[in-house]
């Protein structure tokens, strides 16, 4: 017994040396941001996101050291004396995470910084890919990386929506998504205080894709070239779905089963066209919302090219209105290709939102582009139905990447 108690307080000593080292990590990656902002930033301004990246690096630190006797692993409870390659690219999105916190308390960046936000975050949900994937394939799942990953996903979320409220991309309700895990968190400690029962949330591929959903769009519309009004359309066919689902998750753990008596009627009444929500009048509507797209995006293109458009404005955030355009017709050119033939077609609808964006900085946007986001938006959250080549992203949705 005094052995077994002896390995396991030479492992935590040699964890708590790598948390030493992840200290000395991020000290040297807050001098070395502060060193590249002071280019554009004056010292009180540079400081200041100094602080609230430092007070994150903290934050984080903090659960990391406090999460430590955690690191065993899920599977047989071996206790592991170091961190594992997932939990290094958790730590990873805590740099990227909190530099995306610094942003909160400065001035709207401008120039190459006015891409760091959007980058940081695009970034952050990369490596939130990674992370789980790597514990899972390299066997090292453990309890610490559960936490530490926990105590980031939230807070991402958060930080994006507050930026894109203050930068005004999005209208006041984008905070909603940002507290909504907050409140759900809320919520439960209030019920166990209360001693009622806190119920646990069924299974959902719905509720990963929306969540994956919605992070992609939060990213993006972060970046410089997107702006109202057309951020404003796009984030409520984004966010609306998800804040849905949200209110009926919350219901769900406090005991409360929405009763869906429409639904059920319908599928009484007609059976198998409604009773699978992938069932094959959504796949061939889906199909026919593609030829559509392929149709108007291709004419649109096939005009611009027959005669050069006249640009709103002669600068943008990618340089000159003529190179904005150039990256405007390649998303929508790979964009359409991809959404027609149901090749990878979430991928081809997110190319066609941002072909979207792009143009709206250069060219007027129609009646056809309000067109092309709204049905863009509604492929990438429903997906391209069973009328596909390739659709190699609806495996990440129905099963976490590395999952045997």
């Amino acid at each position: 017994m005094n052995r077994k108690t002896d390995i396991v307080g030479v492992r935590i000593g040699a964890l708590h040396k790598r948390w030493l080292l992840t200290l000395l990590a991020f000290g040297l990656f807050l001098w070395g941001m502060n060193f590249i902002l002071a280019a554009n930033w004056g010292a009180s301004i540079r400081w200041l996101w100094t602080v609230a990246a430092g007070a994150f690096c903290a934050y984080v630190l903090a659960v990391l050291w406090k999460a430590l006797p955690l690191n065993y692993r899920v599977e047989d409870r071996a206790f592991l004396p170091y961190f594992g390659a997932g939990n290094l690219v958790s730590l990873f999105r805590g740099w990227l995470l909190a530099a995306l916190a610094g942003f909160l308390f400065t001035p709207l960046p401008v120039g190459w910084m006015a891409w760091l936000p959007g980058t940081l975050y695009i970034l952050n949900g990369i490596a939130d890919l990674f992370d789980g994937y790597l514990a899972r394939r390299l066997r090292q799942v453990t309890v610490m990386g559960e936490r530490l990953d926990m105590s980031l996903d939230g807070l991402g979320v958060l930080f994006a929506s507050i930026l894109l409220f203050r930068y005004g991309t999005l209208p006041f309700w984008v905070l909603f998504v940002g507290l909504a895990r907050f409140l759900f968190l809320l919520v439960a400690k209030l019920r166990e205080k209360l001693g009622k029962p806190v119920y646990d949330l069924p299974p959902s591929n719905l509720r990963r894709a929306l969540a994956g959903a919605q992070m992609g769009f939060l990213g993006a519309v972060l970046l410089p070239v997107f702006t109202p009004p057309a951020t404003v359309w796009a984030g409520a066919f984004f966010s609306l779905p998800f804040l849905l689902n949200f209110g009926r998750d919350l219901l769900w753990m406090c005991g409360v089963r929405l009763d869906f008596a429409v639904l059920r009627a319908l599928r009484s009444s007609f059976g198998c066209l409604v009773a699978q929500p992938r069932g094959w009048i959504l796949d061939w509507l889906l199909f026919g919302l593609r030829l559509g797209i392929g149709y108007g995006v291709g004419k649109q293109i096939w005009s611009w090219l027959s005669a050069p458009p006249q640009f709103l404005s002669a600068w943008t955030p990618l340089g000159s209105a003529q190179t904005q355009y150039h990256w405007m017709v390649a998303f929508y050119g790979i964009g359409v290709v991809s959404v027609v033939l149901g090749l990878v077609g979430r991928v081809g609808a997110a190319l066609l939102l941002i072909g979207v964006g792009l143009q709206q900085g250069i060219l007027p946007l129609g009646w056809l582009e309000a067109g092309i986001l709204t049905s863009a938006c509604l492929l990438f959250l429903l997906g391209s139905g069973e009328v596909s080549i390739w659709r190699p992203e609806e495996r990440l949705i129905r099963q976490r990447w590395g999952e045997r």
